[in-house]
């Protein structure tokens, strides 16, 4: 039953209706519905909230207008000012949010910072709204019983206006803490990342990891093997004979299972890590010693003496270079299952079982062939354990031993004759002309096999597979080689003399097996009345220049007042053709040349206007006058024949009615004599070692490119058949001389 003021008026339909609405606005609890034909009343505007809750990380939105309050905090109207107002406070019942603020830019801690402040925030709200309830229930008469004008209770608007803006302000930064929670989520590592990266930036993990460390390093054992994961040391063990101190090759020695074979002197270089190894050095007929090993953390170890000893027999051989006499340095010796390598003398011991007084060897040794040999077994040194060797390479040149002229090869010294191209019977002895490159690589062959004029052949050394590259219907005049490639002159027969072309340079690339016309000679005229052009005195210089000189001739009325005779040089590709020096035709009578030196041509001019006769010198790719007498011109001048490298040249001068052989550098400078009043001719170059020479036109001969030794001489080949033709002046390859 409600209390009521006596004055206090009945209370009209509509008055008792707002009440209702009011209540049911305040209350949890649901009542009925007044009567649709009641207004509604209009609720006064509110106030602005106060501003939001501003975190330190990024500002919350500013919210001009507090939300729609939540069931927990209403307030209704009515219409008229006199109608009483009745409010209900009720305290939260869930606990306040903890809200997390934070942007891109901010950290972990920023945000823990921003909900902090948020949470402090939301308990000041449920502060606030306790005590206003409790306020509000004590002041509320009882039995509906209400102020006489609650609306003149400022201090309660403002209170709730002032919980509206907050808690709307709450409300959007726990909308945005959530949002900021679920983006920080995202750029979290995945778990066990993050927990690996955290174990490595703590400092009690650094802490645990050099304990453990000075705990390992401390004892021995452990010490060594982690050391030896990173530190190694260079050792190297000297293996000698425990009876002669001679040292031992082909040994095997191994560190810890690692083998190493030990070299001419002995000694067998290796790694090793810091620490104790197991050590064991074998050789057949030696017995096996197995030590132990160790290596510290200092410099190098010194070499470590290891003796053996023999169970075989000691047998001291000697190996030689078979053309110069010299020892020969890591020669290996293959003896019934033993090895055994050369020192720098030459000298090796062999330790070899008893069972019998000779045994089969093999020596070898890179560069050199293989030779097969018979060692007697015995501990003294014994002339017949001294065996020479012969580097590897062959010679190739022209043979009749078998009636026809052979294309044959053997080694160096003479050993494993071959006939590569063998004779058909039809070759001219007079024509026939074998030229091989510097390097023996390439040879040319000039022979009538099979036509009735000669073709050219290229053999190739490496497989001794023969090409024939050119049989024209003409005249061959061979130049030689310049590299690889192959320069030489032809004349045309089925041509005429007025008719240009009958004169050709060609050069023959071996290694494209490709043919270029280098230059042909001009003609004019006809049968009666022409004039031509030929070239002569071909020579080969270094940079790869053919030099040679252009001449006209005529027949008839021709007038040769227009032309012009020259010296003239190309490249072996057909490049660079230039005419260094022209004479007037008419009244040039003639042209001469002379290989003055490896790179210089002399040449002789006469004038018939004038009969003066001029002298030239062609060098460095120029022309130029110079000053000689005749007998300076005409002198006879060496074939300087050039190493395979071009920085040697080899040639000899008469003395006595003797050669004298003699080698100098690239421009026959710095002469060294070789030879004295000897009966050999220089024939060429096998690499820039040895030089080749003749003897008696018929009998070919190596020797040292240096001095022979004391007592031994150039070492024979064989003999060979001598073309009759020959090319002084061509020293760009040999088998011209």
């Amino acid at each position: 039953m409600h209390n009521k003021k006596s004055d206090e008026p009945d209370k009209s339909v509509e008055e008792q209706a707002l009440e209702q609405r009011v209540d049911a606005m305040l209350s949890t609890k649901p009542v009925p519905q007044a009567s649709s034909t009641l207004s509604t009343p209009k609720p006064k505007p509110k106030p602005d909230p106060p501003a939001a809750i501003k975190p330190t990380a990024q500002p919350i939105r500013e919210q001009k207008t507090a939300p729609k309050l939540p069931d927990e905090l209403m307030a209704t109207e009515a219409k008229d000012t006199d109608t009483p107002k009745t409010y209900k406070l009720k305290t939260p019942s869930e606990p306040p949010i903890v809200i997390a603020l934070a942007d891109a830019d901010t950290n972990t801690d920023t945000n823990t910072d921003v909900g902090a402040k948020t949470e402090d925030a939301a308990k000041d709200i449920t502060k606030k709204a306790a005590s206003l309830n409790k306020a509000a229930e004590e002041t509320t008469p009882a039995d509906n019983e209400l102020p006489d004008d609650p609306l003149k209770d400022g201090a309660t608007d403002k209170a709730v206006d002032e919980i509206v803006a907050n808690e709307g302000d709450t409300l959007l930064a726990l909308a945005d803490a959530k949002a900021a929670r679920k983006q920080a989520a995202n750029n979290k590592p995945s778990g066990w990342k993050q927990k690996f990266a955290a174990l490595f930036k703590s400092k009690r993990t650094w802490i645990v990891v050099g304990l453990l460390l000075l705990v390992l390093l401390a004892a021995p054992t452990t010490r060594y093997k982690l050391a030896g994961l990173i530190i190694k040391k260079p050792v190297t063990i000297v293996v000698l004979d425990s009876k002669t101190a001679s040292p031992v090759s082909g040994a095997e020695v191994k560190l810890d299972g690692k083998p190493v074979k030990t070299d001419a002197y002995g000694k067998a270089r290796l790694k090793a890590a810091i620490g104790p190894h197991s050590l064991t050095v074998t050789k057949q007929y030696y017995k096996t010693t197995a030590t132990s090993y160790f290596v510290g953390f200092k410099a190098a170890p010194a070499p470590t003496n290891i003796r053996l000893i023999a169970t075989g027999r000691l047998v001291p051989v000697i190996v030689l270079n078979k053309i110069t006499g010299k020892p020969m340095v890591g020669a290996e010796i293959r003896v019934l299952g033993t090895t055994a390598k050369t020192n720098a003398k030459g000298q090796a011991v062999v330790a070899l079982p008893t069972k019998s007084d000779t045994s089969e060897a093999q020596i070898r040794l890179s560069g050199y062939n293989d030779t097969k040999v018979t060692i007697q077994i015995t501990s003294s040194f014994v002339k017949a354990n001294s065996f020479e060797i012969t580097p590897s390479g062959h010679i190739y040149f022209l043979s009749n031993l078998s009636g026809k002229l052979d294309v044959v090869k053997t080694n160096l010294d003479g050993s494993g004759r071959k006939v590569v191209l063998e004779g058909t019977g039809r070759e001219d002895s007079t024509s026939t002309s074998l030229l091989a490159s510097r390097d023996w690589r390439f040879l040319v062959l000039k022979a009538r096999r099979d036509g009735a004029l000669p073709a050219l052949y290229l053999i190739d050394t490496n497989t001794d597979k023969v090409t024939q590259f050119d049989n024209s219907d003409s005249e061959f005049d061979l130049i030689g080689w310049y590299g690889h490639s192959f320069i030489y002159d032809l004349s045309r027969k089925s041509l005429s003399y007025h008719q240009p072309g009958r004169q050709i340079l060609k050069s023959y690339d071996a290694d494209n097996l490709q043919l270029n016309q280098l230059d042909q000679n001009q003609a004019e005229g006809d049968s009666a009345n022409y004039a031509y052009q030929n070239f002569h005195n071909f020579y080969i210089l270094g940079g790869g220049a053919v030099v040679y000189n252009t001449q006209w001739y005529s027949l008839g009325s021709t007038d040769l007042s227009t032309k012009t005779d020259t010296i003239r040089a190309i490249q072996p590709s057909g490049q660079n053709k230039k005419d260094y020096q022209a004479f007037i035709s008419n009244v040039n009578d003639y042209i001469e040349a002379k290989l003055y030196e490896p790179q210089t041509i002399y040449y002789s001019t006469h004038n018939n206007s004038d009969n003066k006769t001029t002298y030239y010198a062609y060098e460095n790719q120029a022309v130029k006058t110079i000053s000689i007498d005749e007998n300076s011109f005409t002198r006879d001048y060496p074939t300087y024949l050039i190493s395979p490298s071009g920085n040697h040249t080899f040639w000899n001068e008469p003395r006595d009615g003797k050669n004298t052989l003699f080698i100098g550098d690239a421009s026959a400078k710095s002469k060294k004599q070789i030879a004295s009043l000897s009966e050999y001719a220089p024939y060429g170059w096998h690499s820039d070692n040895y030089v080749l020479v003749s003897k008696a036109s018929s009998e070919l001969y190596i020797m040292p490119a240096g001095s022979l030794s004391a007592g031994r001489k150039p070492l024979k080949v064989t003999d060979y058949y001598k073309p009759v033709q020959t090319y002084n002046g061509y020293g760009y390859g040999y088998g011209g001389l």
